[in-house]
């Protein structure tokens, strides 16, 4: 079986990757931090069996990356592979071309049985009433910013700038500002000062 896991987090590739090869020894997997390494990936190696995406991709939208995995991988089974969102985020995302949902907040059970089902290449996605609790909690950064974006807009607030957060955090200046563009689209800001503004405010609500 051949796996392709797309996510910009080292420590959760690594952990999907213990979790898959505890079921199975006979898969070779290959892993991308960013689309830009997947699309290789996609075009010079065919029929990935298995395909797990993270929605909050520093370099790409859900759409145009699951149209691109369409033409070079058609038969590959699709995992959203990303945090808890909304469950109309998850239905856009099935009706696209994703065929299965792993929540990486999954309890161990959740996730162990959920790998199990997808090395069979069965369909999995949670039960609808665990995927509905979230919902009410849209308006929390938490549910429409991924861990790496809270990171950036922690250090954005401090009034660093792009090169400075860069360094920090290990990656280019070109992925800095296509997270701020994805963070200020999805807080409805239109820049550096406001974001800053809603992010202050935000935490003064949650230790008041």
């Amino acid at each position: 079986m051949k796996i392709l896991i797309i996510d910009p987090q080292f420590f959760t590739r690594a952990g999907l990757i213990h979790l898959c090869t505890s079921y199975c020894s006979e898969l070779a997997i290959f892993e991308a931090p960013n689309f830009e390494l997947a699309t290789d990936y996609l075009k010079h190696t065919s029929q990935y069996n298995l395909i797990f995406l993270d929605i909050d991709l520093p370099d790409a939208e859900l759409r145009p990356t699951l149209a691109f995995i369409k033409k070079y991988a058609p038969t590959a089974h699709v995992v959203l592979f990303c945090w808890s969102r909304p469950m109309s985020e998850i239905r856009q995302a099935l009706s696209a071309g994703v065929r299965s949902y792993l929540p990486k907040d999954s309890s161990s059970e959740d996730a162990k049985y959920a790998v199990r089902a997808l090395l069979k290449n069965d369909r999995y996605v949670p039960d609808e009433s665990r995927l509905t609790e979230i919902a009410p909690r849209s308006a929390q950064a938490e549910s429409f910013l991924s861990p790496r974006q809270l990171e950036i807009m922690q250090l954005l607030a401090q009034g660093l700038s792009n090169k400075e957060i860069a360094t920090i955090l290990g990656i280019t200046e070109g992925t800095i500002r296509v997270h701020l563009s994805a963070i200020f689209k999805a807080i409805k800001v239109s820049n550096r000062t406001e974001a800053t503004l809603w992010y202050l405010l935000r935490q003064k609500r949650l230790v008041s």
